[in-house]
């Protein structure tokens, strides 16, 4: 019996390969070895699907930010959210935030999910920088940084994230108060 959980980690890995576009009930169907009675049994529709699949990647990366221990040494809080960002499945927000410019319920999701981590970057490095609108900019810059990267590694561009995040962190640590 295949889980709700295997599907939706199919889907991830459909999203990061292929895309939104290929993203259908066939080829979870197919990658699962069930059949569409199977997929229909657990959601109901697509959009059953579509929404608990968003809800599930919402929790999952809420979950994540939750866990980060961002406490009182601000660069290891910056290591521990450049880690957590190098974990992140860059494929496949990359097709979710494609998705969401066709979709009303992604870019819904993609938006709460983006101010969690706004707010979870800004905590830290509020504590470094001084001036707030610096440390607003920063924060923002760290975002378009991140959002960037998946746009290029998904468009087959060679780029490294780990030299943005070290050159990120060094921009962070050259506000310090």
């Amino acid at each position: 019996m295949v889980t709700k959980e295997q599907y939706y980690d199919t889907a991830v890995t459909v999203l990061a390969e292929f895309g939104f576009k290929g993203l259908n009930i066939g080829v979870l169907c197919r990658r699962l070895g069930v059949t569409s009675g199977s997929f229909y049994h657990h959601f109901g529709s697509w959009q059953g699907f579509v929404d608990t699949l968003l809800e599930h990647w919402e929790t999952r990366q809420l979950d994540e930010l939750a866990t980060l221990d961002v406490g009182s040494d601000p660069a290891a809080d910056v290591v521990a959210f450049s880690t957590l960002a190098k974990g992140l499945e860059h494929g496949a927000e990359a097709a979710l935030r494609a998705w969401a410019a066709n979709d009303e319920s992604v870019h819904v999701t993609i938006k709460r999910v983006d101010a969690s981590r706004r707010e979870t970057v800004h905590r830290v490095i509020d504590r470094v920088v001084a001036d707030s609108s610096t440390a607003a900019v920063v924060t923002e810059f760290g975002l378009a940084m991140l959002i960037g990267y998946q746009q290029l590694a998904a468009a087959g561009e060679a780029t490294q994230l780990d030299p943005l995040l070290a050159q990120y962190a060094r921009l962070i640590e050259s506000h310090r108060n």
